[in-house]
């Protein structure tokens, strides 16, 4: 397992998301009103980033296409046979930590 510093929990406030390429991946980090979130952040229908995506109540929505993902479970809610993979986080102090 490893840890991997994405930025600081202080640079993310409610509605906004941090985004890194890890391992070929761009992984996003997502405050949905204070709940923090790690997930793929590439819209399988385009690629497009859902980092500029909006945020809420769970989900995060494609600015390109409105394709909708559940931030839990990754799960498409627009095309139910794709979803995205999610990941572990750990918050120490002010530094939020992908886990791997």
């Amino acid at each position: 397992m490893s840890k991997i510093r994405m930025g600081k929990i202080s640079d993310l406030p409610p509605g906004k998301v941090l985004e890194k390429r890890i391992r070929a991946r761009r992984v996003a980090i997502i405050n949905d009103n204070g709940k923090i979130y790690a997930i793929e952040a590439d819209c399988k229908h385009m690629k497009a980033s859902l980092s500029t995506g909006h945020i809420a109540d769970g989900v995060v929505t494609c600015r390109w296409h409105g394709w909708k993902y559940d931030l839990v479970t990754g799960n498409c809610l627009t095309n139910n046979v794709f979803s995205l993979k999610t990941y572990h986080i750990e918050i120490i102090e002010d530094e939020v930590f992908l886990i791997l």
